[in-house]
């Protein structure tokens, strides 16, 4: 059992088991709550053909990420546990306990020598980076970790085939899971580029036998095609380069070349700090999180020309050791061999007795000898000297510790700078500033280099005879995991659910966290927090069109209309192709009265292309309900031929993931008032075969068929069908009432209209219908109980107090019904019902 593994794995898993009782946050609702990709419905094979989010690669919309593995993992977790987060959550954490067991084994083939302090220090520290809070702790970061552990996996094969006498297998096994990495993400594709660098370091340029019918020139080959077929089938499956908004990458859509240049070059700058110093984190990094840097002089330059220069120069002496090592004569690069062969394959003083990568007791009597790993056999480094000697060399002339130190500055650089390449904005243009998840993969090269640095600093003090200052290096390693494991349980409670998150980010990302944490402050019903929090991200940016959208959803739920009104003007200003602000203006509209201007509103949004949209499912969803709304207007003004053009266009331009129900349901009704009621019947049924559960299409059905005499019975099942359906729908009732008193069935009636106003207290129009059935059925006392309740709601209603006057008068109460009708007298001056009601009062009294 590999112990350090075992124990950096529990450590990592220790560290997430936090985020097991997390939820679905930011990212995760696009790729898995609405991702139509997840549902048993959607065949697989469209998870080939869609992009991360769910949308075809071929549309003009795509984010252009291919990730179909990745999804492919959601949904078996969707299919085990439907949307239960924790069992997405689950996987995330033990595929992070996987990748830190790989890159304990990464470390035990990079990190020279006996080097068990840098390989525990690499594993430690990779187990609790926060930087990797958002990969585990946000679901969608499975991408990063699924490109992670393949990565690593197409690595530990490759290196193993290059020792092995170049099994075909394990060169098999690198392509295959290079190709499975760049399904998961994009930055997997760095794996073959990592293979390859293995390749050209420690590939035994000199060794020509027992390589089988690979040869090293082979090997190249075949990696260096792999690599560009995968580059050229990823350039042709994301097609044109997807647009991105400016908010999303601001600088990148700068004028100045200077600007642009100094920023992007800052930003790898910025990721690296964030691996050397993880203090300042946020869930986005976009608009102005980074401000720009338009200057030369702008103290941040400085730090681009460190990580430049430090990166140059180990870069350089990377590869004047590995030249140096090159340039050996034959008996040195047989010296190389000899020191390999014996200290990754065979020990020759245990040879063909030691099993298990353990020397025989015999062996470790004679040469000091433990039961550790192969590659710190000690028989194997004497085997090795000997074989220095018999070629007259000594073992201070031993180049090979150069050239192995080399090509683990070589290797670490390539995990640190290779998978980070593709997102860097340095190439091409990419829709995010500085992401933390994508530093998942880089963080391994990271890891790689501290644990070297810190295992040498540590050498070099015990080489030097200073206990101390050795302790001291151990002392400070072990408050760095420690601090970097608080930080890290810290930042994974951020991740627990939206508004934490959003509220960690106020001080980085101030518009971007404030316009997010209202949204989330509005849908729990915090409406006053909500609207501070929206007023303040429009403060830092005042053109953020879903800041506005959301204000105005807000202000319409407060009934403040015309406050709405503006916020969805502004929203429709900043971002003309928002669909849904033109159905919620339509909407706010219509309740102030202006139904003219709703119409143009609504005409306007269904009209809008959804070309180049991130979300066009949403978009062509607000399409329709424009239509449908618009329909609904003309209905409402009894322009019926207008209502039924507008619901037959929204038929036309219906999408597949709309469901038709509705549509089809107020077809039906918009035919039945049209007295066309074959067709409108026919309608009925096609929603009903859509959705047998469709409630609203339960009842104008009933409606319909209660038309006809001869099929009153039939009219009657389908509400009953519609009670048991939605028992807790106050509708259902109201409607099954207004049968029942057609049928003349008054106390039956009154009882479903009461029913109806107990569920929905606060509907005017309930507790009205409801006062009036119970009048009907003789039952004055409770109606005026209700009649008072409708004066309750609407105090400044005529209509509530003529009608309290009446049941009034009804019950013998003739000084409180004067009173009300007096009351709706000066509300509604004039009114015949009233002044004749009261004139009806005053004979009785006289």
């Amino acid at each position: 059992m590999d112990i350090l593994a075992v124990a950096c794995a529990l450590v990592a898993t220790a560290l997430y088991c936090n985020t097991l009782q997390a939820g679905f946050v930011y990212d995760d609702r696009r790729a898995i709550l609405t991702n139509p990709d997840l549902l048993s419905s959607t065949p697989w094979y469209r998870l080939l053909e869609n992009d991360f989010w769910g949308t075809p690669l071929r549309d003009s919309g795509s984010h252009g990420s291919y990730r179909p593995l990745c999804v492919a993992t959601f949904r078996l977790n969707h299919l085990l546990g439907n949307l239960e987060p924790w069992g997405y959550h689950l996987v995330n954490v033990a595929l992070h306990a996987a990748c830190t067991v790989l890159v304990i084994k990464v470390a035990r083939k990079v990190l020279p020598g006996r080097n068990n302090l840098g390989h525990a220090i690499t594993g430690f520290l990779f187990a609790v980076h926060p930087i990797h809070s958002e990969a585990v702790a946000g679901i969608v970061g499975r991408a990063d970790l699924l490109a992670c552990f393949l990565t690593l996996t197409a690595f530990l094969a490759y290196s193993m085939y290059c020792d092995q006498s170049r099994s075909p297998f394990l060169l098999l096994l690198a392509l295959v899971s290079s190709t499975l990495a760049t399904l998961a993400k994009e930055t997997g594709i760095s794996s073959l580029a990592l293979c390859l660098l293995w390749e050209l370091c420690r590939g035994e340029p000199n060794r020509k036998v027992n390589c089988g019918w690979l040869t090293r020139g082979r090997s190249l080959g075949i990696l260096s095609g792999t690599l560009a077929l995968l580059v050229l089938g990823r350039l042709r499956i994301a097609g044109s380069r997807p647009e991105f908004a400016s908010a999303d990458n601001p600088t990148a859509k700068h004028p100045s070349r200077l600007t642009r240049g100094l920023t992007f070059l800052y930003l790898p700058a910025a990721s690296a700090r964030m691996l050397l110093c993880p203090s300042t984190l946020s869930f986005d990094w976009s608009m102005d999180a980074v401000p720009r840097i338009t200057s030369l002089l702008d103290s941040r330059n400085l730090e681009s020309a460190c990580l430049y220069t430090a990166l140059a120069g180990a870069a350089l002496w990377a590869v004047k050791g590995l030249r140096r090592g090159t340039r050996e004569s034959p008996a040195s690069s047989v010296q190389v061999q000899v020191y390999q062969r014996n200290a990754s394959s065979r020990c020759p003083v245990c040879a063909g007795r030691r099993t298990g990568g353990c020397h025989t007791d015999g062996c470790r009597a004679a040469n000091n000898n433990n039961n550790g790993p192969i590659g710190d056999c000690h028989c194997a480094k004497r085997a090795m000297n000997l074989s220095c000697g018999s070629y007259g060399l000594s073992t201070g002339s031993f180049s090979s510790q150069k050239r192995v130190a080399a090509t683990s500055v070589a290797i670490s650089l390539g995990f640190l700078v290779l998978p980070f390449l593709p997102a860097s904005n340095l190439f091409f243009y990419v829709g995010f500033v500085i992401a933390e998840r994508i530093l998942y993969l880089p963080s391994v090269g990271a890891c790689l280099i501290i644990g070297g640095a810190i295992s040498a600093c540590y050498r070099i003090a015990r080489r030097h005879g200073s206990r101390t200052r050795a302790r001291a290096v151990l002392l400070a390693t072990a408050v760095l995991i420690g601090l970097m494991s608080a930080k890290t349980l810290l930042r994974n409670t951020d991740w627990y659910d939206e508004e934490s998150l959003y509220r960690s980010a106020l001080n980085v990302n101030p518009p971007k966290a404030y316009g997010n944490l209202g949204s989330v402050l509005s849908a729990q019903g915090r409406v006053a927090e909500a609207e501070e929090a929206f007023t303040q991200a429009l403060r830092y940016r005042p053109n953020m069109a879903d800041v506005h959208y959301n204000l105005g959803i807000l202000q319409q739920g407060r009934k403040n209309y015309e406050e709405a009104i503006l916020s969805y003007q502004r929203a429709i200003h900043f971002r003309p192709s928002l669909a849904q602000a033109y159905v919620n203006l339509g909407a706010a509209l219509l309740s102030v009265g202006r139904g003219t201007e709703a119409a143009a509103v609504l005409r306007a949004g269904a009209s809008l292309d959804g070309s180049g949209l991130k979300d066009k499912r949403a978009h062509e969803a607000a399409r329709v309900q424009a239509l449908l709304q618009l329909g609904a207007l003309y209905a409402d003004q009894g322009r019926l031929q207008r209502a039924l053009s507008a619901y037959r266009e929204a038929l036309h331009t219906l999408p597949d993931h709309y469901p038709p129900q509705s549509v089809y349901n107020l077809l039906g009704e918009t035919l039945s008032r049209l007295q066309q009621y074959a067709e409108a019947e026919r309608w009925f049924q096609a929603s009903l075969a859509s959705q047998p559960d469709h409630v609203p299409a339960h009842i104008t059905y009933g409606k319909l068929l209660a038309r006809n005499s001869s099929r009153i019975l039939e009219a009657e099942r389908w509400f009953l069908r519609a009670r048991r359906l939605a028992p807790d729908d106050p509708s259902v009732h109201h409607h099954y009432g207004i049968f029942l008193t057609s049928q003349g069935r008054l106390a039956e009636a009154a009882e479903e209209q009461l029913r109806a106003a107990e569920l929905s207290r606060s509907d005017y129009e309930l507790s009205v219908a409801a006062a009036s059935a119970l009048r009907q059925a003789d039952r004055r006392e409770e109606a005026e109980i209700w009649y008072r309740h409708a004066v309750n709601l609407r105090p400044q209603e005529a209509r509530s107090h003529t009608n309290l006057g009446a049941i009034l008068h009804l019950n013998g109460k003739y000084k409180q019904a004067a009173a009300a009708y007096r009351e709706a007298l000066r509300l509604q001056p004039g009114d015949a019902t009233t002044i004749t009601n009261l004139h009806k009062l005053a004979a009785l009294l006289a």
